[in-house]
C-alpha cells in the first residue's frame, strides 16, 4: 500500500512539473556604455554557462546559445579596448588560465511564467540565491547570474564572486507582451549590476 501511494505521489509530482509552462524570449538589444580605454591591452577569458531547467512544454523563442550570444556581444561592446576571448560553455568548471582575467557567468534563471510556476526553471550554478515569494495571479520574470571573476594578472590570484538576482511582476493586462517586457527589464537590470561588479573588481 505504501509503495502504491509513493508511486501515485511521484506520478502526480512529475506530471505537475511537466505541465508548468515557462516562457523565454530573446532579449532586445541593450545599448552599451563603452568603457573606453578601460582594461586596454588586457585579455579576458569569458565563459557563460546556462544552468536553467526548462520544462518540455515551455514556450522557448530564444535558445540557450541565443541568450548566451546576446550576453557575450553586450560585454564585448562594453569593453571595446579589451580582447574578449569567448570560451565554450564546457570550460565553465575548468580552472582559469594564468596571467589573464577570467570571467565566468552562470545563468541560473532567465525566463517568465504565470504565478509561482516561475520557480520551476531556476537552475543551480553554484550561487546562493534567495528568491522569496512570487505572487500568484501575475506574470513573474526572473534573471539570475552567479558571476565569478579571477584576476590572475601579474602572478596574482584574486577571486571575487557575486550573485545577481533581478525579478519583476506585473498583472496580466497585456498577456504575453507583459511577460516579454518584464523579462527584458529583469535582463537589463541584471546586466547593469554585473557590469558594475566587473568594473569595481578590475579597476586599479
Amino acid at each position: 500500500m505504501k509503495i502504491r501511494l509513493l508511486l501515485i505521489t511521484l506520478i502526480l509530482t512529475t506530471g505537475n512539473l511537466f505541465a508548468q509552462k515557462l516562457y523565454v524570449w530573446c532579449p532586445k538589444d541593450q545599448i552599451a556604455t563603452p568603457r573606453q580605454d578601460f582594461l586596454e591591452k588586457d585579455t579576458i577569458d569569458l565563459v557563460v554557462f546556462d544552468g536553467r531547467i526548462l520544462t518540455p512544454k515551455s514556450k522557448i523563442e530564444c535558445t540557450a546559445d541565443g541568450t548566451i550570444n546576446k550576453l557575450t556581444d553586450f560585454i564585448r561592446q562594453t569593453y571595446p579596448a579589451t580582447t574578449i576571448n569567448v570560451l565554450n560553455s564546457n570550460q565553465y568548471y575548468k580552472d582559469p588560465a594564468n596571467n589573464r582575467i577570467t570571467v565566468k557567468i552562470g545563468i541560473s534563471a532567465y525566463h517568465a511564467a504565470f504565478g509561482a510556476d516561475v520557480k520551476v526553471g531556476i537552475g543551480s550554478v553554484g550561487g546562493n540565491f534567495s528568491y522569496g515569494v512570487f505572487p500568484e495571479g501575475k506574470w513573474n520574470a526572473v534573471t539570475a547570474y552567479a558571476v565569478k571573476i579571477y584576476d590572475y594578472r601579474n602572478n596574482n590570484e584574486i577571486k571575487k564572486v557575486k550573485d545577481i538576482l533581478k525579478t519583476a511582476s506585473r498583472p496580466n493586462t497585456g498577456g504575453y507582451i507583459t511577460a516579454k517586457n518584464i523579462l527584458n527589464s529583469s535582463f537589463i537590470e541584471a546586466n547593469q549590476e554585473m557590469l558594475f561588479f566587473i568594473d569595481e573588481t578590475l579597476m586599479k
